[in-house]
């Protein structure tokens, strides 16, 4: 039967109001029943109902009314009790309204439902914890209450978190804010390293770069860079023969100048003046440049290095192009990242709040304080009750507990006997059955044998 309907106690003749065990007849009571309604319906005036808080509030502590009743002395206790345990379901209630609106960050009137849930499942455990008995000695009592403190403990983390995130949520977001905006630009950073400009100073693309890590480009100078590499080995080989074709012309011509001249040395007449060796190397020379081409090469030589001029600009407006393309792009992909970060979550405010305590020890031991006080106000109702021990009301139990049992065990005993009383009693009536049948077979068999001998 619940507290609440439990029907009130019968006064006691003894320390009923009005009288003592040494005083004569009590004072006539109060009417009550019929009388009381009649002398209200005659003008009496009428009372309003209480609002029996303190009784509300015991019923959360699991109180039995009829035993409380003769120690009243103790009802304050039990008030406080009840409102310890309303307290913790309350703040509890609190921290799950918390913990989805986190979830999903945003509030919601759905999140009414479990809110209520929640609470009345808190108010339920911690009331069947403080109103189950802890039992008699030390023996006893410090299993059942560890239990029930791990219990307490358990539930005191997962109330305090939502709290706790409640409470360092300008911190918390702000982490994840820094967080994000770090990921994002950790993400553009490894987008253009796997999306290096060909034929600049960035340092080749990774191997470990992913499909999704690369682009395809509309413009690249690939196509201008290799040609631009050609035409520059190209330059550089005919730079090297005309140079080359160039100094041997100038030797040969300057071996003919001094021969003209009349110079002494090896191969030179030493002769003034045009004569046939004079002129046979001035024959060489002409021969020599008409051969090797010189101008010609001269020419194409120029053509070349303009041909570079123009493929570096070209390379170059390229490159510009291509960066530009690849800047477009890895803002894109930023922003499509940064639209799937969507709002805050409970897993990234918790992996935020483990960052920041691990990062400040000062913040830590905020931290740490206000999760060790949540956990506490959840653990409360079973440490009051194991602070108070056993009060007066919980003696009053056991007993009424042990007077219970003994009794329904006397009853048990009795309808145990009854039954071997009624079995004893059938198997009496089994054996005079028994017998009567063979005392009348016994007379019908001499009946018989006189009968026969009758006949013989």
């Amino acid at each position: 039967m619940d507290d609440n309907h439990r029907p009130d106690p019968e006064p006691d003749p003894a320390t009923s109001p009005g009288r003592t065990p040494e005083s004569g007849p009590a004072t006539p009571p109060e009417p009550t029943g019929d009388l009381a309604a009649e002398r209200a319906a005659e003008g009496a005036p009428r009372r309003l109902p209480r609002p029996q808080l303190g009784r509300r509030l015991r019923v959360l502590a699991g109180v039995d009314e009829r035993l409380l009743d003769r120690v009243p002395q103790e009802r304050a206790w039990y008030t406080s009790l009840g409102g310890v345990v309303l307290g913790t379901a309350t703040i509890a209630a609190i921290s799950m309204y918390f913990a989805i609106t986190q979830a999903m960050g945003a509030s919601s009137w759905l999140a009414v439902f479990p809110v209520l849930v929640w609470f009345l499942f808190i108010l339920n455990v911690d009331r069947w914890l403080v109103s189950s008995r802890l039992g008699e000695g030390w023996f006893r009592r410090v299993p059942v209450l560890m239990m029930r403190v791990l219990m307490a403990f358990f539930f005191g983390v997962i109330i305090a978190e939502p709290l706790v995130l409640r409470i360092f949520e300008t911190a918390v977001i702000q982490h994840v804010a820094d967080q994000r905006t770090e990921a994002l630009a950790q993400l553009a950073g490894r987008l253009k390293a796997c999306n290096p400009v060909p034929g600049s100073t960035e340092p080749a693309a990774p191997a470990d770069c992913k499909a999704t890590e690369t682009f395809n480009f509309d413009q690249s100078p690939v196509a201008t860079l290799r040609e631009l590499a050609t035409r520059r080995a190209d330059a550089e080989a005919l730079a090297k023969t005309v140079d080359s074709d160039s100094a041997q012309l100038r030797a040969i011509n300057d071996l003919a100048r001094r021969e003209c001249v009349g110079d002494s040395g090896d191969g030179l007449t030493g002769q003034r003046g045009v004569g046939p060796n004079c002129r046979r190397l001035r024959a060489e020379a002409d021969a020599f440049k008409r051969t090797r081409q010189l101008d010609a090469n001269g020419v194409k030589l120029v053509n070349l290095r303009t041909q570079i001029s123009e493929l570096e600009s070209a390379a170059r407006t390229s490159h510009a192009a291509f960066e530009a393309e690849r800047e477009t792009k890895v803002k894109e992909r930023v922003a499509e990242e940064r639209s799937h970060q969507g709002r805050i979550g409970l897993l990234e405010r918790l992996g935020a709040l483990h960052d920041l305590a691990d990062s400040s020890g000062v913040l830590a031991v905020g931290i740490w304080a206000v999760r060790i006080f949540f956990i506490l106000v959840d653990c409360m109702p079973i440490l009051v009750k194991f602070v108070g021990g056993s009060t007066t009301y919980d003696k009053l139990v056991s007993a009424q507990l042990a007077v219970a049992e003994r009794d329904l065990n006397h009853d048990i005993e009795a309808e145990y006997a009854e039954r071997e009383a009624v079995l004893r009693k059938r198997r009496a009536e089994i054996d005079l059955e028994i017998l009567e049948h063979k005392a009348e077979l016994n007379t019908r068999l001499h009946r018989a044998a006189d009968r026969l001998s009758e006949r013989v």
